[in-house]
């Protein structure tokens, strides 16, 4: 037997879930976070695949910079303590470039290209 104020219930325990899952870090809702450094990248041929919803985090003191250009759809690039990061929320391929400190190329621009597959 339900009481009478089920709905009101079922309302209210809905509202709070969707607010907490609102509010909960991204690594609670599911998000990947892929860390990479200059070498890894390198190796790489420098490009990266990973899932919609992926934060990416360049975490290597050799990354001057990491950047891609202005637009509707591009990835905004913050410097965090961990080093540069950026979340990529829609699939697609997104071509940015980095320099890197250090060693004997280093004011050398690279390439970089991200493609954003579906979860």
């Amino acid at each position: 037997m339900r009481p009478a104020n089920w709905k009101a219930v079922a309302t209210l325990t809905l509202a709070l879930s969707i607010l907490l899952a609102a509010i909960a870090p991204p690594a609670a809702r599911g998000q990947s976070r892929v860390v990479v450094t200059v070498q890894e990248l390198i190796q790489r041929d420098h490009r990266l695949e990973v899932p919609a919803g992926t934060e990416v985090v360049w975490g290597d003191a050799h990354f001057e910079r990491v950047w891609f250009p202005a637009g509707s759809d591009s990835p905004v690039v913050e410097r965090t303590e961990q080093g540069f990061r950026a979340v990529f929320l829609k699939r697609g391929t997104y071509r940015g470039v980095f320099t890197i400190v250090g060693g004997h190329r280093s004011t050398d621009v690279y390439p970089l290209i991200v493609t954003v597959t579906e979860r």
